[in-house]
């Protein structure tokens, strides 16, 4: 209610942005709907084909943007100090998941394990590469170490090992590169005093080079969309630096085993239950991130399967126990791999077309065509930069787009595997 948004972490900020965003986003609806009433008309279906693709294309960029208004038009933040818990703090396990990191990526990691200022925590070391090295450093810091006797279903499976050995209420993941901040528990761990909440993600910020050139930051992933998923209860776990209620994903059965990785999917099937995502937007992990283009179409490919597997095969837009911007909000993360791999690929064929035939897909002259699709484009780029906070600008886009024959690879895969996982190298 009013009162109760009144005591929200920066609300009123952010209110009289969410008012600029669905003005904005309206206007680009609006700006949308008449360009694409027009193309219907206007297009040269003497070559139908050209037509179709040029049509679809764009019809699916509106699709986008409509999702993307849903998204990010309004936002929900928490203070970063957290919320302190009222009573004894509970036991949390700390899960860290291995497979064969090289030891100098590891021992960072487990050092700031045993500098964590927290009362009451207990760290196993899950690993999955059964390194003498990695239980040695273990022993080293009075961890707990296991190692699984079958390697099946990847980390997923290596998480549901540590499920079944330890027993705390609370349960913290992190990777191998993944270096805790000392507060790590702390700052999520009063969150779960609201019994419905059933997983607490925090901002992932990485080592990176000078000028981050394959866009691994994520600001707009970290900055823009899980603020505005937060506010739709639709926030998801990012795999490392999450804190989950035990209760909760016993109700699902633990960590699902049928998706590649298994952070968006069990978020997934959390809020379909009743069970409450929450997003704290400040750094308490920092890590690695791919360190060449090779590795980080590698990466983009694994997030894009999973997240097409998720929407052909179990469309959220179907799943019962979500509301329907909860439904949008998942939805959306298949729909982006869709627009940079099938639409934007069209966009840039057709110029070829045009080129080599002599012919313009649009049957007015090319000022008609600019007068209808200008003012959509524009404003459709204004209230993109708006809603993300001016972290999606050109170099993003630029990102993105590039990776489309990754995407379209990620599409095919996805398509083919509605039952089996993918084979995945990490």
């Amino acid at each position: 209610g009013t009162d109760s948004r009144s005591r929200r972490y920066k609300d009123a900020e952010l209110q009289r942005a969410s008012h600029r965003n669905w003005i904005l986003f309206v206007l680009a609806l609006i700006a949308g709907s008449v360009y694409i009433s027009w193309l219907v008309v206007n297009i040269d279906w003497s070559h139908p084909w050209i037509g179709s693709l040029f049509l679809g294309a764009e019809l699916i960029c509106a699709v986008s943007v409509f999702l993307w208004g849903t998204m990010l038009a309004t936002k929900r933040l928490h203070p970063e100090e957290g919320f302190p818990w009222e009573g004894d703090p509970p036991l949390v396990d700390v899960f860290l998941a291995v497979c064969r990191e090289p030891v100098q990526v590891v021992r960072p990691t487990l050092q700031a394990l045993s500098e964590i200022d927290y009362p009451h925590y207990r760290v196993t070391i899950l690993d999955d590469g059964r390194a003498p090295e990695v239980e040695a450093m273990a022993r080293e810091f009075g961890f707990a170490y296991s190692a699984r006797e079958r390697r099946h279903f990847a980390k997923s499976g290596n998480l549901n090992h540590g499920l079944a050995i330890t027993s705390a209420p609370f349960v913290l993941t992190l990777d191998a590169d993944q270096v805790p901040h000392p507060e790590i528990i702390s700052r999520l761990i009063g969150f779960f005093q609201v019994p419905t909440i059933g997983l607490v993600s925090s901002r992932q910020v990485f080592d990176l080079p000078e000028g981050d050139p394959w866009g691994n930051a994520d600001s707009v992933f970290y900055d823009a969309m899980q603020p505005g998923k937060n506010d739709a209860n639709a926030a998801i776990s990012c795999g490392s630096g999450v804190m989950y209620r035990r209760q909760a994903l016993e109700s699902v059965g633990g960590f699902p085993t049928w998706s590649l990785v298994e952070d968006l999917y069990v978020s997934l099937l959390m809020e379909q239950r009743g069970w409450r995502g929450v997003y704290y937007a400040f750094e308490l992990t920092k890590g690695t991130a791919p360190t060449d283009v090779f590795a980080q179409h590698r990466q983009r490919w694994q997030w894009a399967v999973d997240s097409l597997r998720i929407m052909f095969w179990r469309c959220p837009l179907f799943a019962r126990g979500l509301d329907m911007r909860q439904r949008l909000d998942y939805f959306h993360f298949g729909w982006h791999y869709i627009m940079y791999g099938v639409a934007y690929p069209i966009f840039f064929l057709l110029p070829v077309w045009g080129l080599f035939s002599g012919e313009f897909v649009i049957a007015t002259p090319v000022w008609v065509f600019l007068c209808y699709r200008m003012p959509y484009l524009l404003l459709m780029r204004l209230m993109t930069s708006y809603l993300t906070d001016h972290w999606h600008g050109f170099k993003a886009f630029q990102m993105q787009v590039g990776l489309w024959p990754v995407f379209l690879s990620a599409i095919a895969t996805a398509l083919t595997h509605p039952i089996t996982r993918p084979q995945y190298v990490v």
